[in-house]
């Protein structure tokens, strides 16, 4: 017979690793591709925090945007993604670093955005990502970037 100590410890437990995997499950997140012929292109938000493991879903709002990995601007070892025009795209984050993208017809006006996953290793490709050049408006957007997360 399982005595009340018994049971309210046992409960105890369990609320505990319920609570911890609530805590460990991962989180989405949602970046909007906005602009139209003749407005301003952009992500938003350009700069996202997460964590290992959270999802981001790139989604068009207005204009033909698709959102896909900078060559260069991901860290080693983690996966390249490539949206197609008008459709959103869901990537999943697993490796810590930086992640920088871009919208393929709207990149040269400056419609880029980058993706901070925490954690240990984080800046292993931060001078790399630094260093890619950009075309047309990119290249200041970057700098303002830059500027924003690494100061």
């Amino acid at each position: 017979m399982l005595d009340r100590r018994t049971i309210l410890l046992g409960a105890g437990a369990t609320a505990l690793l319920a609570a911890g995997r609530v805590a460990a499950q991962a989180t989405s997140h949602v970046v909007e591709m906005t602009g139209s012929p003749g407005g301003d292109m952009a992500f938003s938000p350009r700069v996202l925090r997460v964590a290992p493991g959270d999802s981001v879903t790139f989604r068009p709002v207005g204009g033909p945007h698709n959102c896909q990995s900078t060559p260069g601007m991901i860290p080693q070892g983690a996966n390249s993604w490539r949206g197609r025009i008008g459709q959103p795209v869901t990537v999943t984050f697993g490796r810590p670093g930086y992640y920088g993208y871009h919208c393929l017809p709207h990149r040269g006006l400056g419609m880029v955005g980058l993706v901070i996953v925490e954690g240990e290793g984080r800046d292993a490709n931060l001078e790399a990502a630094r260093a890619v050049s950009h075309p047309g408006k990119a290249a200041g957007v970057w700098a303002e970037i830059w500027d924003e997360v690494v100061s």
